[in-house]
């Protein structure tokens, strides 16, 4: 009897040591291009993205890959021209083969744009958000692409301590992040 208890002690250890490590997968590599903005003057849009998809992409479930992998393979892909013209899936398809990655996501923002419209009783502010976005997932092989149009108004009296452009734009972002992920 004394043998089957410690038979039965050192097998209900044996599950409890091995059950926290089986369940465990590993992190899908994520690589997130850099915004190519296509606008004009400097709206700080590229802080906000990579902000976001950091916050988005956090290690338990996502490695992003950082520069040290990716400059080089975007130098020779010259990404800063190519990603002026729009999201290119064979690009994509290279960039992610050559990372090693699972997943690769590229916005091209084409206008990002807040304006004031003082014609009625209080004043509104539109914002007008425009993007273009294409992803891969290697996992499934599916490409995720679609174009973002975006317009959205509000008074100007609830958004004058705010950052409303960036703050809509985040949350465009974080949309993308979880169309993305889901398939």
């Amino acid at each position: 009897m004394k043998k089957f208890f410690r038979f039965l002690a050192v097998a209900v250890m044996a599950c409890f040591f091995a059950a926290p490590a089986m369940g465990k997968a590993e992190a899908a590599k994520v690589v997130v291009l850099p915004l190519v903005n296509m606008e004009t003057e400097e709206n700080n849009a590229n802080a906000v993205f990579m902000k976001e998809a950091v916050g988005f992409f956090k290690y338990p479930s996502y490695d992003l890959v950082g520069d040290e992998v990716l400059d080089p393979i975007l130098a020779k892909e010259n990404y800063k021209e190519v990603g002026k013209q729009g999201p290119n899936e064979a690009m994509l398809r290279r960039i992610l083969k050559a990372s090693g990655a699972d997943i690769i996501l590229m916005v091209r923002l084409n206008e990002l744009e807040e304006n004031s419209d003082n014609r009625g009783k209080e004043m509104l502010e539109k914002l007008v958000i425009k993007a273009d976005v294409m992803a891969v997932n290697a996992f499934t092989n599916k490409v995720y692409s679609e174009k973002i149009n975006k317009t959205d108004e509000t008074e100007y009296a609830l958004i004058v301590r705010d950052d409303w452009k960036h703050d809509q734009f985040a949350k465009v972002c974080r949309s993308i992040f979880k169309d993305v992920t889901k398939g």
